[in-house]
Order: structure tokens, then C-alpha cells, then sequence
């Protein structure tokens, strides 16, 4: 075999090997990006209605998006903090909570806990 050859060789194989590393990395993020969208509009409670507790929490209209989901993560109120935190930006009501304190069910929805403590839920009234 001849030098040329060789390198043809080498050059094809190193295409194939980067080819095939970025059809891994799509297939890894895509993976990634679908599970968190499903996670994120396909809504789960903590618990169930034969187990909820229900847990008072204080909000000021002031709080952040991240502290919403820290302060509702400590409570139990959410199973994961990260992901209520995208659930409240995907949200009809991110930054719309009202000041007050609120009685929360862990069997409550994200989206249902949001509308409670939103001025969107006063507003259609």
C-alpha cells in the first residue's frame, strides 16, 4: 500500500469516528431536551389525594421565580426545584404571585399552586 493510501484511510476513519461522535451527542442532547419538556408540561403532585398534607406557605409579589421554586421545594410542595423553576417560566404566571399567606396541598398540581397564588386567579374572577 502506498503513502496516499494510507492517508485516505486514516482521513476516512477520522471522518466516520467524528460523524458518528456528533450523531451521539445530538441523540444525548435531543434525549435530554425531550425528557425535560416532558417533565416540565406533563405535571405530577408530590403526592396523592389519600396522602396529601397540606402546608402553609408566605409569598411576597418581590420574590424571584428561583426563590418561588426554592421556598417550594423546602416545603415539600415540589418533588424537584430546578424543574418548577422552568415549569414557573413557562407559565402563564411568572411574577404574577400576590403577597400573602397561602395553604397548599401536596397533592396540588405546579400550574394549579401557581394559580392560587396568582393575580390571574383573582383577576377572572
Amino acid at each position: 500500500m502506498s503513502n496516499k493510501n494510507i492517508r485516505l484511510i486514516i482521513a476516512v476513519s477520522v471522518n466516520v469516528i467524528v460523524i458518528l461522535i456528533g450523531v451521539l451527542i445530538i441523540y444525548k442532547v435531543g434525549t435530554y431536551a425531550y425528557t425535560l419538556g416532558n417533565n416540565i408540561f406533563n405535571e405530577v403532585a408530590v403526592d396523592d389525594s389519600s396522602n396529601a398534607r397540606s402546608v402553609e406557605v408566605t409569598i411576597t409579589s418581590s420574590m424571584s421565580a428561583k426563590q418561588l421554586a426554592n421556598l417550594f421545594y423546602e416545603k415539600g410542595l415540589v418533588a424537584k426545584e430546578k424543574l418548577f423553576y422552568y415549569q414557573i417560566i413557562a407559565s402563564d404566571y411568572n411574577g404574577d404571585w400576590l403577597d400573602g399567606t397561602y395553604t397548599l396541598t401536596t397533592d396540588m398540581l405546579p400550574t394549579e399552586m401557581l394559580e392560587t397564588i396568582s393575580t390571574a386567579s383573582t383577576s377572572s374572577n
